[in-house]
């Protein structure tokens, strides 16, 4: 009886750790917390789309993404519309206050992933873990400032909820359920179709019998979709959206999204791996190993062409030209970062395939890191195969390293905020 009131003691007060991390939030609303800078914009942009909603139904149905004034965008209607139906009862602010549970929603559902996907592990390592959520920089300013990124990244995490919970029977109903959650994230976000190819990938090697009715099942959800592309200019609202005239080939440069979003996921797995662990992997690399990674990033640096502008890029891009004017320390970065990458994770088809899938994730010039904040962090730890009990169970300083690079982050911006 006293180790089961023990459990719920603990499990209460890391109730009240999330509670205490989700009222940080509202402290951030009071002082108009944007951590990524464009959040305000974005969402007030958007915002006053879902207001013409609530005008004219159908001309602002039928101009969204095109080429009118205020009416470019490259995200799914779907949220913006039901925006503009709290619009009709609730103040911008109130529904601003309403959007700040997306977060504590998503920071729950990803405790419940860490307990399904290390069940051996202590609950307080997978709370320190979960907390990253509410420490996000980007998840935080999108929380703060409505977007249906943040919403998105809930429903696609709930749809790894139960592929985790499901993992080891993909029955037809149970994968349905699975496809169901990633298919309404990607009405919402539609970026978050691209792991339509991982969760296919992963029933097909346990149950091949059911792909041809999941294949059934999902286009018959993707019509509304299908429909809406098929009405208009889906490739110009793309381009306009882009903030900046440039050919479709510069958009889909496959060398800027490998460079680039390698070194974001370094930058987003930094709390978590064990440096001395990575050190000496390295170390008993065969040097052809190294010599392939280095060839491999040299073409890529060949065909690199991404703007030093306001389009993103990462910290390691930004911070290379703040300091050099130029590209040669991402470049260095960018060769240790994919170094590290095949260092840490497993030698696995599904992890390639989600390191493709990431480089899909994202096919637009601009490459922001609210992209892939938390989403990286996330999928890491969830979907990826790597040895977690020595990257951070068994490190003496997990939790100084995983707090003190989150802090680490937040200097990064703030100084890029008063420096820049």
């Amino acid at each position: 009886m006293k180790i089961k009131d023990n459990k719920i003691n603990i499990q209460i007060k890391y109730l009240l750790f999330f509670l205490f991390l989700y009222l940080t939030i509202f402290v951030g609303y009071y002082f108009n917390e944007d951590n990524l800078g464009g959040a305000i914009h974005d969402s007030t942009y958007h915002f006053k789309i879902s207001e013409k909603f609530n005008q004219n139904f159908y001309q602002t149905f039928s101009d969204f993404g095109g080429s009118e004034v205020g009416m470019s965008s490259r995200n799914s209607p779907i949220f913006w519309i039901f925006l503009s139906l709290l619009d009709k009862f609730f103040s911008y602010d109130t529904i601003r206050t309403l959007n700040t549970v997306v977060i504590l929603f998503t920071g729950v559902v990803f405790y419940k992933c860490l307990l399904l996907k290390f069940q051996n592990t202590t609950t307080i390592n997978l709370f320190i873990l979960s907390s990253f959520i509410f420490l996000s920089p980007s998840l935080r300013s999108l929380a703060i400032w409505p977007y249906s990124l943040a919403w998105g990244l809930l429903f696609f995490v709930v749809s790894i909820y139960y592929y985790l919970k499901f993992n080891n029977n993909f029955t037809f109903k149970n994968s349905c359920i699975i496809l169901f959650f990633l298919i309404l994230s990607s009405y919402i976000y539609p970026s978050f179709s691209v792991f339509y190819l991982f969760y296919i990938f992963e029933i097909f090697k346990q149950n091949k019998k059911i792909i041809f009715g999941l294949m059934v099942f999902s286009l018959i959800l993707s019509i509304p979709c299908i429909i809406y592309l098929l009405t208009r200019d889906f490739l110009g609202s793309f381009d306009r959206a882009q903030g900046a005239e440039v050919s479709l080939s510069n958009s889909l440069n496959i060398s800027n999204k490998i460079l680039i979003i390698s070194t974001m996921f370094f930058y987003f797995v930094m709390p978590i791996i064990n440096l001395k662990e990575v050190i000496s992997r390295i170390k008993i690399q065969k040097l052809s190993t190294l010599i392939l990674i280095l060839i491999f990033c040299i073409i890529n640096i060949y065909f690199f062409n991404f703007p030093n502008a306001n389009w993103g890029g990462g910290f390691f891009h930004k911070l290379s030209n703040v300091l050099f004017s130029n590209n040669y320390a991402f470049f260095l970065a960018a060769f240790f970062s994919l170094t590290i990458i095949y260092c840490i994770v497993e030698k696995s088809p599904s992890n390639y395939l989600l390191l493709i899938i990431l480089i899909m994730y994202n096919p637009q010039l601009t490459i922001y890191i609210k992209y892939f904040d938390p989403l990286i962090f996330i999928i890491f730890l969830t979907l990826f195969d790597f040895n977690f009990k020595k990257h951070f169970i068994d490190k003496a300083y997990s939790y100084y390293q995983f707090y003190g690079v989150i802090l680490f982050y937040y200097l990064a911006i703030y100084t890029n905020k008063i420096l820049i």
